[in-house]
């Protein structure tokens, strides 16, 4: 009976980690709003889940401490705090070197 339930609580383990890695794929990452009409867009879809997992596997394992492990979904929302810091610190160094509004904006292609 104990090896039975040892292999359930490993079977659900395993599920456990693709269902949190779907979740983060399809909110975080936007993967839901994919459009899967033909054979061509599902190998594009799972080469796209393929390389996106790969290049957030290699921060993961190198920012992971020995006493917290970190999910894909941390290292997302870090990416995204990290880049919007960079953002921040770009515009201030744009607006101390007095540069006009408009010319950031259109270096950051956030104009028409």
């Amino acid at each position: 009976m104990e090896s039975c339930l040892n292999r359930i609580l490993q079977y659900y383990n395993v599920r456990w980690n693709i269902e949190t890695g779907y979740r983060y794929f399809k909110e975080l990452l936007g993967f839901d709003q994919y459009q899967l009409l033909s054979m061509k867009g599902i190998e594009r879809f799972w080469f796209l889940e393929f390389l996106m997992y790969n290049f957030l596997e290699y921060p993961r394992l190198n920012w992971q401490s020995d006493c917290i492990p970190h999910s894909i979904g941390d290292v997302v929302r870090r990416i995204r705090k990290d880049s919007l810091g960079q953002l921040v610190v770009y515009a201030y160094e744009q607006g101390l070197n007095q540069k006009p509004l408009m010319s950031i904006l259109k270096e950051l292609r956030l104009t028409a």
